[in-house]
């Protein structure tokens, strides 16, 4: 609820925003329908790296699945993620998983964990490198938004050492083994098995950023690689705010943020915003559709796999 809740403030201001724009102007000549084409088949490439991460994150942890599953999966996870609240997608991927590869679904779960602080750290690393060092001058959130996310982390790490004093006492022994399995795959992300992991992050996200860049060249936006590389890392540290199905609102008012640091503003911004919604959402959802209903179950097994979840 508390998610819907600043979703929908979100997206009512972006809507006011929007209303007082020029119309947007979308793909209308060869070169940018081109442009269009390459960013969808680009994402999808990335969506395709991160399905080849996820499964060497599962069997480095002892989980032998089918690489058709685990791609599928990918999908799917768009899907539930895009369509239902709460990041449910994140929950059908290992529902439909464990089952299937024989396993336990807390081991899928710190899969999934071990993906998140990935993308979190190579993201966030990357927007504080352009935002304050390459692109140095630019806007950032404000002060007092960046003061909260230091004094969340200082909460989150007061909690850890409190977690570790009470486990050595012995209390929340029980808990703290029923968890482990969680955080197991993120403890094991070193070696050559880390540096591959980066690799495929770097992959992942590298992929992105063209799909990011490309759509712009559609929306008939100039932002070069490095502003796209800024708006990125922008969007993921204004996602990490609770929000509905597809961060509606949120990744909408970094963007509009971001681009106005950037100097652009207008129809121009309304048409990018538009166009990169289509371009990360719509095709890999649908491609998540058609998993579920061939392979998965379809809509009645997605509905039971929830409310298992």
């Amino acid at each position: 609820m508390l998610g819907a809740a600043i979703s929908l403030a979100a997206l009512a201001g972006v809507v006011l925003w929007a209303l007082h724009q020029e119309p947007p102007t979308l793909p209308d000549s060869p070169s940018r329908l081109t442009a269009l084409a390459a960013a969808i088949a680009v994402y999808l490439a990335g969506c395709a790296a991160r399905g080849e991460r996820w499964l060497a994150l599962l069997r480095h942890n002892g989980v032998r699945p089918g690489r058709a599953d685990v791609h599928g999966l990918v999908a799917v996870g768009y899907l539930g993620n895009n369509i239902l609240p709460a990041r449910a997608g994140d929950a059908l991927r290992v529902v439909f998983l464990a089952p299937r590869a024989n396993t336990d679904a807390r081991t899928v779960i710190g899969t999934i964990v071990a993906e998140r602080v990935l993308d979190l750290a190579l993201l966030v690393g990357l927007f504080v490198v352009l935002a304050f060092g390459v692109l140095g001058g630019i806007d950032v959130p404000s002060g007092r938004l960046g003061s909260a996310a230091l004094l969340g982390l200082a909460v989150v790490a007061a909690l850890a050492v409190a977690a570790v004093v009470l486990w050595r006492r012995g209390h929340w022994r029980r808990a703290i083994d029923f968890l482990a399995p969680m955080g197991a795959a993120t403890m094991r992300m070193r070696g050559r098995h880390g540096a591959a992991l980066v690799a495929w992050s770097l992959l992942v996200w590298g992929l992105e950023w063209g799909a990011w860049w490309l759509t712009a060249q559609a929306a008939g936006l100039g932002l070069g690689v490095l502003d796209v590389g800024y708006l990125m890392g922008l969007a993921t540290i204004f996602v990490l705010v609770p929000s509905g199905p597809g961060y509606v609102g949120t990744f909408d008012a970094a963007l509009i943020f971001g681009l106005h640091a950037l100097g652009y503003s207008g129809a121009a911004v309304l048409s990018y915003l538009l166009l990169l919604r289509f371009v990360i959402a719509v095709p890999i959802t649908l491609l998540g559709l058609v998993a579920l209903a061939s392979r998965f179950g379809g809509i009645a097994r997605m509905r039971a796999a929830v409310r298992a979840g």
